[in-house]
Order: structure tokens, then sequence, then C-alpha cells
């Protein structure tokens, strides 16, 4: 009886609720990943802006992911890059999560596009009816031609006219019914002269207007080298006269760069402190006052000198 009761108990006892798993941790942020890089290296946001020459508020932003206030997708991605990679963390993996979060942010919401409201247009009920009202008055006027063309005598033919023989009746006997004179039998109308016929006028010679001149090629200007010798990473643009683009990258740490294009060229440097400039080959200084917390924005003027660039 007893093992009976134990039995009752065990099988009346519920099941012991199965373990739950832990949660995992949740996947951070690049601006979490940027700013435990960051505390991992000791550095404070004033001295890692002062590091990369940036803003702190650049700094401020990349780390709580307010991509919207560093400017546009490019300089997001060159801030990005530079920061990531100086505080210990991939660069190019960061990048490649930002591309692909503003691709999704970017990306149209179809489901909220508006459908134009479908209705029916009244002219298209309209056409069958004038349709089959047109081929009843056609055909219509079809039977109206082909019994009008039954119903129409001939035309009379010309009567005959008898000759009247002298003795065998008078012109105004009865037998004759009509009096004919050999003057009216006889007389032929004359035939009508032409007239003078007025002379044709002469065409009028046709005078070909002059080709026009052909337009004058602009002279192009001056073509301007420059050489960019790089000791560190630094974002770079490079623009010449008509605003075509001849360099817009990241140059790495070690590299020259050379371009050529019509001067006057506008240049932009993340990293100036980094970058040494030849111009034509001959070394030139960066204007101090085309240096700001974001980089250098100067102009490389067709005879060679360096000017700060107006914005």
């Amino acid at each position: 009886m007893e093992e009976t009761a134990a039995s009752t108990e065990n099988s009346a006892a519920p099941p012991a609720p199965d373990a739950v798993p832990a949660a995992a941790p949740p996947a951070r942020s690049i601006g979490e990943r940027l700013r435990a890089g960051r505390e991992r290296s000791g550095l404070s946001i004033p001295a890692a802006a002062e590091k990369l020459h940036l803003d702190p508020k650049v700094i401020e932003a990349l780390e709580a992911d307010r991509f919207a206030e560093v400017g546009a997708s490019v300089y997001v991605r060159g801030h990005l890059k530079r920061y990531a990679d100086f505080v210990g963390e991939p660069g190019a993996a960061l990048v490649s999560l930002y591309t692909a979060r503003e691709s999704r942010a970017n990306a149209p919401d179809l489901t909220q596009v508006p459908q134009p409201e479908r209705r029916t247009d009244p002219r298209l009920l309209l056409r069958p009816i004038v349709l089959v009202g047109s081929a009843a008055a056609l055909l219509t006027a079809i039977w109206w031609v082909l019994s009008s063309s039954h119903g129409t005598s001939a035309a009379p033919t010309r009567a005959e006219v008898s000759p009247v023989v002298p003795g065998d009746a008078s012109p105004m006997s009865p037998a004759s019914p009509v009096a004919a004179t050999p003057a009216s039998l006889n007389t032929v109308a004359p035939a009508a002269t032409p007239g003078p016929q007025p002379e044709a006028a002469a065409p009028t010679p046709s005078v070909e207007a002059p080709a026009p001149a052909p337009a004058a090629k602009p002279v192009a200007g001056r073509e301007t080298r420059l050489q960019l010798e790089l000791t560190s990473e630094s974002w770079v643009e490079i623009y010449d006269s008509s605003g075509k683009q001849l360099f817009y990258d990241i140059a790495s740490a070690g590299s020259v760069q050379s371009v050529g294009g019509r001067g006057p060229l506008r240049v932009f440097l993340g990293n100036p402190s980094a970058v040494s400039v030849q111009v034509d080959g001959q070394p030139r200084a960066i204007p101090q006052e085309s240096i700001t917390g974001e980089g250098a924005r100067f102009v490389v003027n067709s005879s060679g000198s360096l000017s700060r660039a107006r914005k």
C-alpha cells in the first residue's frame, strides 16, 4: 500500500519546468562600438578629436549614431572609417553596416503609394451606341442610292427629223410635226476663235541662305600637375576648373597621389598635417587660413600658388 501511494504521488507531481535559455546579448550599434573602442584606448572625446584633427561634435555624433549631423553620406563614410581604425574597430566593416542601414532607410514603401480611384468613363458607354447609329445611317444611305438609280427612267433619245420633200406637204402641214426650214438645217455654228493666252510668269530664282559661320572653340587653360605625399591616412578630394572629380577617396599612409587637370584646382584634405603638396614639381605650403576643424580647403591657381578656397 505504501509503494502504491508513493507511485501515485510521483505520477501526480507536476513535471519540472524546462530551463529557460539565457537571452543573447543585444547587438551593439555602430556608435556603441566606437565609444567602447575609445574607452578601451583611454581617450576622452576632446583628446580623440585633437588626435584626428576633427571637431568634437563630429565624434559625439558618430558615437550617438546621429550620422545626419556629420553631413553627406560620403563624409560620414570617411570620418567613420578613420575613427573606427583609430580606436581599434574594423573600419571597413562599420562602413558596410552604415551603408546597409542607409539603404534600408532610403528604400521606398510601395504600400504607401496612393492608388488612383477607378471610375467608369461615361463616354465608353456611348461608343457602342454611336457605332450602331453610324452603321444604320450608312445602310440607309446605300439603300436610298440604289432605289433612286432603279426608279430613274432612261434619258430620251434624239428625235429623228424627217426630210421635207417639196410638193408633198407644206411646211405647215399636219404631217410635219416640226416646221424645219432649209436655212435652219444647213446653218453651221462658227467655231470659236481662240483668244490670246496669257503668258506664264517666269519662275523666280531661289536664293540660298548663307551657311552659319562655325562657332569658335573655347581655348582650354593650362594643365596643372598636383602631387600629394601622405605620412598618415587622409580623406582627399580634388576637382578641376569644370567641376570634374580628379580624386575622391581615402588616401592611405605612405602613398603618393599624382593628378593633372585644367586649373585652377579645388582641393580638400581631411588630415592636412599629414600631407605635403607639390605643384608642377615645386613644393608648396598649405595656407594656414584654409585649415579648419574639418580639414583644409584651398585652391591651386594656374600660376602654381595656393590660396584659401571660398565656400
